[in-house]
């Protein structure tokens, strides 16, 4: 499975590369950062710098995931970004989280035999529709997973190095003073992701940046404060965060700049964007979104679907309460 999927990853990489060429466009493998507002100084794998200047610069440099700042985490925890590539098998195994990663990636490895354990501080999927969170954790637990719920780890520590070695976790209710400690061959953690915005020098620009998360804030038109200076994908403040639309909006931006004329935006409130959150469980709801007005009947819906699955919902006049109850012809 582990070179399966590496191939797989390779091969793709290789065709954007290859789509690149194609576009006449020069891929430097090096990293980047600003060290004047129209000036980067990129640095590949052998330390050579090289310095590039432009009239505009495009940021997409997406997220990593988080850690959890306690002892033991960095060196001896993984993430999802690891997982597929463990030169081993997990075995047993606790997520640490209740994020869609955190559930997608437990799912599956308990459908692969293993034995595994989910810590959750709060509640499942926050932001989601909690019904059909609920369910998708029951499915879980109906199928072998067991959750470690309003738990919060407090330290990581090395029982026995090895493929895959011994772990022990200790976690600390939130609820309460207990303590309690277990034993994994391997802790994934899956809390959420970090913009990958403060080490590329935008200091040296003057674009601003939200202190707290990291995201930049950009116009519709993906233009940060500083006009020559733009940003797509996971890093933007209030955006959807999805690879497709990243790329769509991506490609919007290069027509906006370089087509010649006008493009279309991808924008907050755009209705036809679908987001997909896989998991085992084959549940759906349809429900209205927050952002629109029960009192005028506006027909502006969502449904979850199997895999967690968002989409606009295809009647003007239905309500909520009878979108509901005809779910399961949507979970496909």
């Amino acid at each position: 499975m582990k070179d399966a999927v590496s191939n797989y990853i390779g091969s793709l990489n290789w065709g954007y590369r290859v789509a690149l060429r194609d576009k006449n466009v020069n891929y430097v493998n090096a990293y980047a950062e600003f060290i004047e507002p129209h000036k980067v100084k990129a640095t590949n794998k052998q330390g050579k710098e090289t310095f590039y200047t432009a009239e505009k610069f495009i940021i997409a440099t997406g997220e990593r995931p988080r850690y959890l700042g306690i002892p033991g985490d960095k060196e001896f925890c993984i993430t999802s970004d690891d997982l597929f590539s463990l030169p081993h098998c997990p075995g047993k195994t606790l997520v640490i989280g209740a994020s869609y990663v955190a559930l997608e990636c437990g799912g599956f490895l308990a459908g692969l035999g293993l034995d595994v354990t989910v810590m959750v501080r709060s509640i499942l999927l926050r932001g989601f529709d909690q019904e059909m969170a609920n369910r998708a954790g029951e499915h879980m637990e109906e199928h072998g997973v067991k959750f470690l719920r309003k738990y919060v780890p407090i330290k990581v520590e090395e029982l026995e190095a090895g493929s895959p070695g011994r772990l022990k976790v200790t976690a600390k209710s939130t609820e309460s003073d207990e303590v309690i400690e277990g034993e994994y061959n391997t802790v994934l953690i899956a809390v959420g992701r970090d913009a990958c915005t403060d080490k590329i020098g935008l200091d040296k620009t003057g674009v601003k940046v939200n202190p707290k998360t990291g995201k930049v804030p950009v116009s519709d038109e993906e233009q940060t404060n500083v006009p020559h200076i733009y940003a797509v994908g996971d890093i933007l403040e209030g955006k959807w965060e999805l690879t497709p639309v990243a790329i769509q909006a991506g490609r919007l931006l290069a027509r906006r700049l370089y087509g010649g004329g006008s493009s279309s935006v991808i924008t907050s409130t755009s209705r036809r964007l679908s987001s997909p959150r896989w998991s085992t469980a084959a549940a759906g709801c349809l429900r209205i979104e927050p952002s629109s007005s029960m009192a005028r009947r506006t027909s502006r819906c969502s449904t979850v679907c199997s895999g967690l699955w968002s989409s606009p919902c295809p009647t003007e006049t239905t309500t909520s309460a009878t979108l509901r109850s005809s779910a399961t012809s949507w979970t496909t």
